[in-house]
């Protein structure tokens, strides 16, 4: 069995399109933190309503990254402008970009207006974070430089309070850790806005300096599937493991993932994640910038020639997250999934890899991969006095209901209520598109 992985030359990404300064006016602007040196400069702020607003400030986007450890791949230019050319082109982007007196990109607030009707309050404009909303973007965060994140914090505050089109605003599966979004909470509560936090679990696993020590870890029920099985799949096919290296092999491979996936869980009644044309189109522009830059991981297992397995990651800095994957369900036997992860994991390990990030929720089988749990963070906030205050306030009490009875009722119960709950949706839903 064999694992290629070979380094990939870095192409760095260039600005092309000019971006009409708006600086705040004196009596909104702010003070920034001493920063290694810099001084006190004045904090001010760009909107950017398109993308090509918004790749102008790409070189300083660029630099907040490399100095900002803590910001994920969730958080590049390659991963947001992928989405947003998949999923934005309907939608009217409100990004902030802010900025000291001589230009330099000090942090960026990349949102997005996401409008929705309710039935009580009519049609409202949600603010959510570009990479939202589509069920792809995990770790997301406001993207400041170290030392600014107070003033950015305040800055941005300021914005949406001058700002009055739009009615609540999320920042959805960010890092529990963000610093300027914890600095954003304190100034939003003692600002007296309506806020909402909630936590959604993670999983990730943070990886050993050896192979050995890692199985080591593994529990004895769990260990032999990392171990045994591999070398059994290898008694009875010729398996090859591969890593997909060239624009070319990468189109091919795209479509074996999507295959594969698709008919992993058409056999569960279900359509997989990769119905939707928009999601394609996002995989395949995202794959290739993170080929470019030599973060793509996108794996197959094959046996006797046929590809049984696929799994899509992607590394950056020490930490391969794993996005997606399918596998034949006729090899299933085979356990051909462990075997392509197990191989996974070795090579990274070997490669310097710290942590193997599962993304959202904290299932058994991550668990049994030695997976921690971890959370991310859901933030919902409105002006005070609005629309939007008053219908963040209904949904949250009616969330805590829904968990009452939820811990309460008995579980039959529950299931009806449950199962009504479903039926009246789908009722509405062709109502309305009749």
């Amino acid at each position: 069995m064999t694992a290629q992985g070979m380094a990939i030359p870095v192409i760095n990404l260039s600005a092309s399109t000019a971006v009409t300064r708006q600086p705040l006016a004196p009596s909104t602007s702010l003070q920034a933190r001493n920063v290694a040196g810099a001084g006190n400069k004045e904090v001010s702020v760009t909107e950017c309503r398109s993308w090509n607003q918004l790749e102008e400030w790409i070189p300083g986007w660029e630099a907040i990254l490399r100095g900002n450890r803590a910001l994920s791949i969730f958080s590049t230019p390659e991963w947001l402008g992928s989405w947003w050319e998949a999923f934005g082109s309907e939608r009217r982007m409100l990004a902030f970009a802010f900025s000291t007196g001589d230009q330099e990109l000090v942090a960026l607030a990349p949102f997005y207006f996401d409008h929705f009707h309710s039935s009580l309050f009519g049609g409202l404009a949600h603010l959510r974070l570009i990479g939202d909303g589509s069920g792809d973007s995990d770790n997301l965060d406001l993207i400041a430089r170290p030392g600014f994140e107070e003033s950015c914090a305040r800055a941005l505050l300021c914005q949406l309070r001058e700002h009055q089109n739009w009615d609540i605003c999320s920042l959805s599966t960010v890092a529990a850790g963000s610093h300027v979004v914890r600095i954003l909470k304190h100034e939003l509560e003692r600002a007296n806005w309506p806020l909402f936090a909630r936590t959604c679990p993670s999983s990730a696993i943070q990886l050993p300096g050896s192979w050995a020590q890692y199985v080591e870890q593994l529990s004895p029920n769990f260990r032999p599937l990392v171990t045994r099985y591999p070398r059994k799949l290898a008694s009875r096919y010729q398996v090859r493991i591969r890593r997909c290296e060239s624009p070319e092999d990468l189109a091919k491979g795209l479509e074996i993932l999507f295959s594969l996936h698709t008919k992993r869980w058409n056999l569960a009644n279900q359509s997989g994640s990769f119905g939707s044309d928009e999601r394609k189109e996002f995989y395949q522009e995202m794959s290739h910038r993170f080929l470019q830059r030599g973060w793509l991981e996108l794996w197959l297992l094959e046996l006797n020639g046929i590809v049984a397995a696929a799994q899509f990651c992607f590394r950056y800095n020490d930490t391969v997250s794993i996005l997606q994957e399918g596998f034949d369900p006729q090899f299933a036997a085979d356990k051909v999934g462990y075997a392509l992860r197990a191989a996974m994991l070795k090579h990274f390990i070997e490669m310097g890899v710290r942590r193997y990030d599962f993304l959202g929720g904290i299932a058994a089988h991550k668990q049994n991969w030695g997976a921690k749990p971890g959370e991310y963070l859901n933030l919902r906030f409105a002006r005070p006095q609005s629309i939007g205050s008053l219908y963040l306030s209904c949904t949250n009490k009616l969330a805590k209901s829904k968990e009452w009875l939820r811990e309460n009722l008995p579980a039959s119960a529950w299931n009806v209520l449950h199962r009504l709950n479903v039926k009246l949706k789908n009722q509405q839903a062709d109502v309305t598109a009749a």
